[in-house]
């Protein structure tokens, strides 16, 4: 008898111990088919979760982030208490005590899946954490297996803090909120670490999936928020008489924001750049930090007036748009351009090139095209610019005189050009000022043809244009289609003293970790002399104090200014570009499909009051404190009358003190008048004699 039982004794065991080895072995397995699909040690150690990509302004002001996973991590201190205490009282009561998974739990969940045949809970927070850090949320008995080892990874690479706040940081939220910080700013409106008790049972709450959203089901999360709150009350964060108040409550949620996106087209255009130099995971995961050379505030400001002004030409020009509904998507037509009046702004820093604001179009949810780096369009009389400074840089001073009048040009293979002025009026000789000022066409198309278009192409590329140009009799009228930021760049080579800088966005890149991985310096060349450019800049003032261009002056802008406007063939473009001695900026506005906006509309009654509006603000801003434009040495001034641009005389009827680059200013006398005067004299003299012999 005692042989049997020592017999059965060691059957038994030989067969646990059988039984043992075979449940290692098949976990041994088990572990060995799915170790090739796992993380390896390493990965899970230096494992980083997705972080949205910040764009910062010149003061540090964020303008918008780029992500797939909204998150923004916090250390475990700051998560209230209450919403770590009933997470781990609900979700998972053994946390502290077991070593990745709760192995009831996990037998459970093995049981349900093989006899129910569907894949169960049972997972710990650790193995939660291991499913949003490396797995897929397929329920699948594999998936569950993976999650398993993975869960007994982490446990050994991390203490059960540092697992604590991964998975605070990381589980999904809902309504693409990440981690407990975004979660909390989504549904209450504050930082997670302001949360009362009740806002942290109802963020734990939602954890559990998005179908807890209280957005959604507030009933179903009001029912799950009321189970922490037990939980809070048997551990004794909170009292009875607390507890029965705080489960009657609904759920209190912050009055939700339209979510705006800061300067779209400009935060566009940086996207497209770091997705083509360093991938899409690089732009929507990796945590870093642009920063940028937008000043957020002229932007938000020259958004709304520009939009303002936009509004304003619709009612008085009385034009027809299609409005666009944001609650009815099917009103976005992606194919089509936008019918309603368009138009575009951009503002660079003169000195270093820096875009500080940008409009690319009055509705980038509806049209993502930027208009002020993108489109192409005839820049009108605004081009004229280019003519005048290739002349004053060849010899031309601002009281030579050119004539403006009918011009009839033979082109082969073309016919005859015969080109106009707006007004269809011709004013004779005037001087290049004068021409500038008004914006005389005929005026303009004789100097080109003197000088020879071909030069006046090769200062538009040396001063910025970078678009293709035609040597042609009309470029100076804006014939060849240029962009905005061209126009501008161009411009600010003469508010530099004739250094062309290259506009760009981004200053800095920064990593998460702090890294500087990429930054930008102004690039500056030297392509004019200072005094070409200052005579131009004075010529342009009077665009501004005295020709086209007057309206900067009637919306209120009083500090120094010079800039040129453009109107295209009927009425289809009007622009403004021009600069202060510290901003330049460029105003387009038009139709997307090229018609005409209004008979009458010009550059100077459209565009410059735009310009004039928002370079006020930027004075306002602490911009534009220099109150005029520094003068260069070798600049001299003459008295010189208006009709001949000699040296004035007494004689003369107009006169004007004249810029000119030293050497170049005239050295005779108004011949014209003086001889006319004189002639005079001589026959009142005959006549006085006649008279005094007859009587």
């Amino acid at each position: 008898m005692e042989i049997n039982i020592k017999r059965s004794i060691t059957i038994g065991v030989i067969i646990f111990f059988a039984f043992v080895a075979f449940f290692a072995g098949t976990v041994w397995g088990v572990y060995l088919f799915v170790k090739k699909d796992l993380p390896s040690p390493e990965e899970v150690e230096t494992f980083e979760p997705f972080l949205p990509t910040k764009l910062l302004d010149i003061n540090n002001e964020v303008i918008c982030e780029f992500y797939e996973e909204k998150r923004t991590p916090v250390d475990l201190e700051e998560i209230p208490v209450y919403l770590k205490a009933s997470l781990i009282g609900v979700e998972d009561k053994r946390f502290f005590s077991h070593w990745g998974f709760s192995l009831v739990d996990f037998i459970r969940a093995l049981l349900s899946t093989v006899f129910l045949g569907r894949v169960e809970g049972g997972s710990t927070i650790t193995q939660q954490l291991a499913r949003n850090m490396f797995l897929s949320h397929e329920r699948t008995l594999i998936r569950k297996i993976k999650e398993f080892f993975l869960a007994v990874e982490i446990e050994k690479m991390y203490t059960k803090d540092e697992i604590l706040e991964m998975y605070l940081n990381q589980v999904y939220f809902g309504h693409g909120a990440y981690g407990v910080e975004a979660a909390s700013q989504f549904y209450f409106g504050k930082s997670v670490k302001d949360l009362d008790p009740v806002e942290s049972a109802t963020i734990a709450a939602i954890a559990k999936g998005p179908v807890y959203s209280p957005l959604k089901n507030p009933e179903r999360c009001r029912r799950r928020r009321n189970l922490f709150l037990r939980e809070l009350r048997r551990e004794g964060y909170i009292t009875e008489d607390q507890y029965r108040e705080y489960v009657t409550q609904p759920v209190k949620l912050a009055k939700r924001k339209i979510r705006r996106i800061n300067a779209p087209y400009f935060a566009e255009e940086i996207r497209k750049y770091l997705s083509k130099k360093y991938g899409t995971d690089f732009v929507y995961r990796s945590g870093a930090v642009i920063y940028t050379t937008l000043d957020l505030r002229l932007q938000l400001a020259a958004e709304s007036l520009f939009e303002e002004k936009m509004l304003e030409y619709e009612k008085r020009f009385n034009l027809k748009i299609r409005k666009y509904d944001y609650d009815t998507a099917s009103v976005i037509d992606t194919i089509n351009p936008p019918e309603y009046l368009q138009g575009a702004l951009v503002i660079l820093d003169n000195p270093t090139g820096e875009v500080r604001a940008l409009i690319g179009g009055r509705d980038f949810i509806q049209s993502k095209f930027d208009r002020a780096v993108q489109a192409k369009r005839q820049p009108g009389s605004s081009f004229k610019v280019f003519l005048y400074t290739t002349a004053i840089d060849n010899g031309f001073t601002a009281a030579d005189v050119v004539v403006d009048a009918p011009i009839r040009i033979k082109i082969p293979g073309y016919g005859v050009y015969a080109p106009a002025n707006f007004d269809r009026k011709f004013m004779g000789p005037i001087t290049i000022r004068t021409a500038i000022k008004f914006s005389r066409n005929l005026a303009a198309v004789r100097l080109n043809r003197m000088i020879g278009p071909e030069l006046v192409v090769e200062y538009a590329y040396k001063m910025g244009i970078t678009s293709p140009l035609k040597a042609v009799y009309s470029l100076p009228l804006g014939v060849n289609e240029v962009t905005p930021l061209e126009m501008a760049r161009a411009f600010a080579t003469l508010a530099n003293e004739g250094v062309k800088i290259t506009p760009y966005f981004i200053r800095k890149i920064v990593d998460r970790h702090g890294r500087v991985i990429e930054e930008k310096k102004p690039v500056r060349e030297e392509v004019l002399s200072p005094q070409t450019c200052y005579v131009m800049i004075d010529l342009m003032k009077s665009v501004v104090n005295e020709g086209t261009a007057k309206s900067i002056r009637r919306v209120g802008f009083k500090g120094a200014a010079a800039g040129k406007t453009g109107t295209t063939n009927n009425f289809t473009d009007a622009w403004f570009v021009g600069f202060t001695p510290e901003l330049c900026m460029a105003v387009w506005v038009g139709f997307d499909s090229k018609k005409r906006i209004h008979s009458g509309a010009q550059g100077g009654s459209v565009a410059a009051p735009i310009w004039g509006e928002v370079m006020k603000k930027a004075s306002e801003l602490g911009y534009n404190k220099t109150s005029d434009f520094p003068v260069p040495d070798g600049i001299v001034y003459r008295d010189i009358c208006l009709e001949t641009g000699k040296l004035a005389t007494p004689y003369c009827p107009s006169t004007r003190k004249e810029i000119f680059i030293e050497g170049t200013e005239p050295t005779e006398e108004c011949y014209y008048h003086k001889f006319f005067h004189l002639r005079r004299a001589e026959t009142e003299e005959y006549f006085y004699q006649l008279d005094r012999e007859r009587l």
